[in-house]
């Protein structure tokens, strides 16, 4: 469970921090490394993750941020983080707590398959987020059913 959280915790990082809009196509996550994870309990998991990033552009400020793992389309995870600020064209590592919770009624023993045999194709993720730039304008962003195989081999 700790690798396969791992592997949402930076799909999800590089999705919110790359899907901003157009103007900010420029912003690129350059690293991305889990720090800690610590379960809470039988279903829950806090992780701290360093993530580099380089903003050549202004503040954003990325908020309400959620993401739902899903395993053959069926939910599995649900993960929220903390708000984050970009630094105006700087390239700086930030650390990022986030939540995760597994969904409600899904059986935890199927993410113990991904130990034995990493097979990603029949995970998906779907995320959410508000982006906000430093003179207040902000807006909502949504990414649905994005395959996490191919979102991995992009970081």
């Amino acid at each position: 469970m700790k690798a396969s959280f791992s592997l949402v915790v930076c799909a999800l990082a590089a999705v919110i921090l790359c899907g901003c809009s157009k103007s900010f196509q420029d912003i690129r996550v350059t690293s991305c490394d889990v720090e800690s994870l610590s379960p809470r309990g039988l279903t829950s998991i806090d992780a701290t993750v360093n993530i580099g990033v380089d903003n050549p552009t202004v503040q954003v400020t990325l908020s309400q941020m959620k993401a739902v793992v899903k395993m053959d389309g069926v939910p599995c995870l649900n993960v929220t983080a903390d708000d984050l600020t970009l630094a105006p064209r700087t390239e700086d590592v930030y650390t990022v707590l986030m939540h995760g919770t597994l969904a409600e009624g899904f059986n935890p023993f199927q993410l113990l398959t991904l130990l034995g045999q990493p097979e990603l194709d029949p995970m998906t993720i779907d995320v959410s987020f508000h982006g906000t730039l430093r003179s207040g304008l902000g807006k909502d962003f949504e990414y649905t059913d994005i395959p996490l195989k191919e979102l991995l081999s992009k970081i």
